[in-house]
């Protein structure tokens, strides 16, 4: 069967792009550093003469002492004392430079906007000075790895230089802020890093070319090993090609590379692993003990062309240099269902490419930048490119390299995929498996993304008690309804219970189509190991609080709610809360315990010089991730749960059906702070509540007061409890008033009456 892919016109919104899927590779937000609405300036303040001398000793990476000023909507931020210096290869010798910044080259450890550098590329090359900026945010939209970038105008020393590309450097802190953690070995690979095989001496690998190694460590230097290297290599050369997918699968992530390489081949970027034998990472991640290949220096695409190749007609089975065995290219497309495999991510990635907002977005960049281009004084030193050229850059090439607009380009590389499928359906192919939960109190939620030409039949998870020979399947669903993420993302899920006593756990996924072909992973078995943490799970979250409930200050901070889904008490001790993977002991419980069946709802107020249960961190109205983790006595964090919030209005929560229940669901009109998720709390909707208890939660009493009230003495206090009875009332009261509580711990609405009139309520939790 032959995959058919329509006109540019009619692709768009065509298929569900994997930056839907629950799943993708995590991609910061942009932050000032990488503003995309404005074009801020940048300014370096540097000795005159040190310039000079940077400016004609091209090829030295000396580092000099310089400032750095960041304007950003007239705000200016100042890092004293950075490391600045020319960087690229060939751009080195072009009238329009690149220049590096460093944060942390004399000042250890310092940081600004969270990052050690910046890349200020000068683009020379390419007159739209846009081509890069479009390849990372379309990897960026599919899920993958890639870099911020945005624009900035550069001046050095009062001086315009001009606009120039600024793009997040790739090292330790960029794979932490993907993969979970910076641990493992990063190896930048450059001409001519061709991984093949040497020997299975690591050593061999640390061959230098330019003054500079091929595989070049940035991580680990001090251990210097390269051994993980050494093996990837020799799996991947000395496998026979038959038992290939088994063998490399278990150690690098096969289709994200296939789905890396798939933009490569859409975008031209033929300065790559495959015809250059250049610009590319692998960052082996002891997250999930795999290899992940990273590409970058994406300024040669869309057109941009040295060799008199037309790159939008290379046959996208043969993309690497036919006369040189370049074997990550060579033996993966070798294998024929990995070449099927390949074409399900081809069109993924042109049904990205041809999308209305991919070219709205591409064409903003043009109407950003035009003005800027007009004024940069290095934008015509190298090629005579003018205004002219810029604007056209989008439809028409522009002589000499540039053989091809940006949007002819992508017109002309679908229209040719197409042409070159060839006939075979890829089996089921399971990615991003994903197992949370280590406790073996509570529930383990699986998921995975599920890529296939037709529908599924089943797709179910299998799992055993490490050791036993007895399978037990649990069904997955993509029904929005089984912590799946959204209905027909392509992510399935479901949850399931093991036994206590159970320490690890074999599993492995399945999938089948209607026309009965058969997808699994991983090729045998994987493992999951289980431990006696408590058996506590994320169960309520409120990002944009605003009238729901107050906290002990009288604040509407943000909050989320854990719940014990045992029937016994539960230490708190060891749980961690964070919302960033990379920082997992964002907030630590240091004691304390949670009820059997019981609730405890922490502040996300980023103040913790208030009273116990604030985190240092806030929830993003406009959607947040939170995890749940469980710190060992070693030291290592154990995610135990974890949701991606959606965007929230105001007093909206986002929380599961019912307590402990897989289906997350927004509560529009009665968060539940403390209580169980199930039934709706009633309470009037206009009234201001300007009122607040502290201690909140509280044991043996609360003080109720106002929010700059101006009220007289002779004041009503009823109390209502979570089911809507009256259980308290005391006339001629003043504020403050000091409520001695209920019997029973819960949720209860104090509210303050003059005469008839009720003029304010404040939420309030007891505990006993």
């Amino acid at each position: 069967m032959r995959i058919s892919l329509p006109s540019l016109a009619a692709m768009a919104g065509l298929m569900v792009s994997f930056a839907s899927l629950a799943q993708p590779v995590p991609h910061p937000s942009n932050g000032r550093a990488f503003e995309e609405a404005i074009v801020p300036r940048v300014y370096i303040t540097i000795p005159a003469d040190t310039l000079d001398w940077i400016l004609q000793n091209v090829t030295s990476d000396k580092e000099w002492h310089a400032d750095f000023v960041h304007m950003h909507y007239g705000q200016a931020d100042s890092v004293q004392d950075v490391g600045f210096r020319l960087r690229g290869n060939t751009s080195r010798y072009s009238g329009k430079k690149s220049f590096k910044i460093s944060f942390n080259s004399f000042t250890p450890g310092a940081r600004w906007e969270g990052l050690k550098e910046l890349n200020l590329n000068g683009e020379h090359n390419d007159p739209s000075m846009s081509r890069a900026r479009m390849g990372w945010h379309l990897l960026s939209d599919l899920g993958l790895s890639a870099s911020r970038t945005s624009h900035v105008r550069l001046y050095i020393n009062g001086d315009y230089y001009g606009l120039y590309a600024n793009v997040e450097h790739i090292n330790d802190d960029f794979v932490e802020r993907r993969y979970g953690g910076k641990a493992g070995n990063l190896y930048k690979c450059l001409w001519p890093a061709t991984l093949a095989y040497l020997s299975n001496n690591p050593n061999d690998y640390k061959f230098t070319s330019g003054g500079r190694r091929a595989y070049e460590l940035k991580t680990n230097q001090t251990a210097d090993d390269y051994s993980d290297l050494a093996n990837f290599i020799q799996v991947l050369n000395q496998t026979p090609l038959a038992d290939l997918p088994c063998a490399l699968e278990a150690i690098f992530d096969v289709n994200e590379y296939l789905y890396t390489l798939a933009v490569e081949i859409s975008i031209g970027h033929w300065d790559d692993h495959a015809n250059n034998k250049n610009n590319f990472y692998l960052y082996q991640s002891p997250t999930d003990g795999l290899m992940h290949f990273i590409t970058y220096d994406l300024d040669n695409t869309f057109g941009v062309d040295w060799f008199n190749q037309d790159w939008t007609a290379k046959n996208i089975h043969a993309w690497g240099d036919q006369n040189n065995n370049y074997p990550l290219y060579a033996r993966i497309t070798a294998v024929p269902e990995y070449q099927l495999r390949l074409q399900l991510f081809l069109a993924e990635v042109n049904a990205q490419m041809a999308s209305n907002a991919y070219i709205a977005r591409s064409l903003s960049y043009r109407d950003q930048l035009y003005n800027y281009v007009g004024s940069d004084p290095a934008y015509p030193l190298d090629y005579g490119y003018g205004s002219t050229d810029f604007y056209d850059a989008w439809h028409y090439p522009s002589g000499g390299h540039v053989k091809k607009g940006i949007f002819p380009f992508i017109n002309q590389r679908i229209s040719n995929t197409q042409n070159q499928f060839i006939s075979g359906n890829a089996n089921p192919v399971l990615w991003r498996p994903r197992l949370v939960g280590a406790s073996n109190q509570g529930p383990v939620h699986a998921t995975v993304v599920l890529l296939d030409e037709s529908t599924p039949t089943s797709v179910l998870l299998q799992y055993r008690e490490s050791g036993s020979t007895v399978w037990t399947s649990v069904d997955l669903y993509d029904d929005g309804l089984h912590g799946d993420g959204a209905a027909g993302d392509r992510t399935y899920g479901n949850s399931f219970n093991v036994t206590g006593s159970v320490n690890q756990i074999d599993y492995r996924f399945a999938a089948q189509d209607i026309q009965g072909q058969l997808g699994q992973w991983p090729c045998t078995y994987a493992t999951h190991t289980l431990h006696p943490f408590p058996a506590v799970i994320l169960n309520e979250a409120q990002s944009a609080n605003q009238n729901t409930v107050y906290d002990q200050n009288g604040d509407d901070s943000d909050w989320l709610e854990l719940y014990n889904l045992s029937s016994s008490s539960a230490s708190l001790v060891g749980l961690t809360l964070s919302d960033d993977p990379t920082q997992p002991g964002a907030f630590r419980f240091k004691s304390g315990s949670i009820a059997g069946n019981g609730h405890q709802v922490v502040w996300a107020s980023d103040d913790t010089t208030q009273y116990a249960n604030h985190a240092a961190f806030k929830l993003s109205s406009g959607g947040d991730w939170l995890g749940l983790y469980f710190r060992d006595s070693a030291g290592t964090y154990h995610l135990l749960d974890e949701v991606q919030i959606p965007a929230l209005a105001p007093d909206q929560s986002y929380g599961r059906f019912t307590d402990g229940h897989p289906q997350w669901v927004v509560f529009d009109q009665h968060p539940t702070p403390f209580v169980a998720n199930a039934g709706a709390l009633s309470q009037p909707e206009s009234i201001a509540k300007e009122f607040y208890a502290s201690p909140n939660p509280f044991v043996g009493g609360t003080w109720i007061n106002g929010k700059s009230q101006e009220l007289p003495s002779r004041l009503t206090v009823t109390v209502v409890n979570a089911q809507g009875q009256l259980i308290h009332s005391e006339q001629g009261i003043k504020l403050p008033y000091f409520w001695k509580g209920a019997e029973a711990s819960g949720l209860y609405w104090v509210q303050i009456w003059k005469g008839d009139q009720l003029v304010g309520t404040a939420t309030v939790a007891q505990e006993r």
